[in-house]
């Protein structure tokens, strides 16, 4: 796996993904699909399933483009999540793609959460492969760069990807969960960055911690440590030396609940976690 830090080589990478440019005969040729937010119906595990697609016209230039996938908490619901966190105005702003899709009853099947997906072991590793390959078929993806986060459940729905989906991913980012599948054995190690907030009553911090953890050993990181400190609210704990350039980080946020920090619900917050997942993502190609 390559880290990728410049715009410079980012550069290099749209253009070795689209070699001619993006004209008639590239990679892009015959990827007709238009911009806008729609409801997308795909059938995925025997089961109808939907997700919304927003597609910015900057995503639209010729070029193979990120995708980032968003994952709802649960009794919510893809529209919600994306007019939470803002992720399509940010793909508007970088030229990416973004997806939400609707789990099963308002749930993922993260693990050992949550109802009803759990219960009804719905494949919800199945279902993200398949709204990738449905999304690509129409646009043109760097398969590259696709990247996946989420909130709560789709936290921890973004913890099993990185456990069972780590070919599909370049870096992850789940915001507000946890690590609940058990064993985790992912095929490669992958960029994440955990984010959790000290004072939430939902998720409590401690399984933040030992998330991040879990994933300094997945990753085979070493014990060097860096510090970021992102606004007077919240700080990152940063492991740079992990397998293949895996890099590995923890978040925490003080003085707020169980909410998507800087999201529609929480406006004035100083940290925005839209603005850093997707700084940290971006950094990455596999």
């Amino acid at each position: 796996m390559r880290t990728f830090r410049t715009a410079a080589l980012l550069g290099l990478t749209l253009l070795a993904a689209c070699s001619d440019g993006g004209d008639d005969g590239g990679a892009c040729a015959g990827k007709t699909g238009a911009a806008g937010t729609r409801e997308v119906t795909i059938t995925s595990g025997g089961r109808e399933r939907t997700f919304q697609l927003d597609v910015p016209e900057s995503a639209l230039g010729g070029d193979a483009v990120p995708l980032v996938l968003v994952y709802h908490g649960v009794f919510s619901s893809g529209p919600e999540i994306q007019a939470n966190t803002g992720f399509p105005a940010k793909a508007a702003a970088e030229g990416f793609i973004t997806a939400a899709g609707d789990g099963i009853g308002q749930s993922w099947n993260a693990g050992v959460c949550c109802q009803p997906a759990q219960g009804e072991n719905v494949d919800d590793v199945g279902f993200t492969r398949d709204m990738v390959a449905a999304i690509e078929s129409e646009y043109c993806v760097d398969g590259s760069r696709v990247y996946a986060t989420g909130f709560s459940n789709g936290a921890a729905m973004v913890f099993r990807l990185a456990c069972e989906a780590a070919d599909l991913f370049a870096a992850f980012a789940p915001v507000g969960g946890s690590l609940a599948l058990f064993p985790c054995e992912p095929a490669l190690p992958r960029p994440i960055q955990i984010t959790n907030m000290i004072s939430d009553p939902v998720v409590d911090y401690r399984l933040g911690e030992f998330s991040f953890g879990e994933l300094l050993k997945l990753n085979a990181c070493s014990a060097a440590r860096d510090f970021a400190q992102l606004a007077p609210t919240a700080s990152c704990t940063i492991a740079p030396d992990c397998a293949d350039g895996s890099t590995t980080e923890l978040c925490s946020v003080s003085d707020l609940g169980h909410r998507w920090p800087g999201g529609a619900t929480n406006p004035e917050g100083p940290f925005r976690a839209t603005e850093r997942a997707w700084d940290f993502l971006a950094g990455f190609s596999s």
